[in-house]
């Protein structure tokens, strides 16, 4: 038994992902925008303001497009 497992991490050994200079186990600390998860209230207002524009941006545009003025014809000066 513990023969098959010495001889599975020798042969996974090449394929475990080396993190140089970042101790391993600790989720998102390779991530660039480290700094916004650190704090969790600011991570979940700012995830609310992004999430909110980027999904309601495209329902006030179309109803921006529909209440707008549109006529055919040519203003007259």
């Amino acid at each position: 038994m513990f023969a098959l497992r010495a001889e599975t991490r020798k042969m996974c050994a090449p394929l475990i992902r080396r993190m140089s200079g970042y101790p391993g186990g600790i989720p998102g600390m390779n991530l660039p925008f480290r700094k916004g998860i650190e704090n969790p209230m600011r991570f979940t207002l700012i995830y609310l303001v992004l999430g909110t524009l980027g999904f309601g941006a495209p329902f006030l545009v179309i109803r921006h497009q529909m209440l707008r003025n549109v006529d055919d014809k040519p203003k007259e000066e």
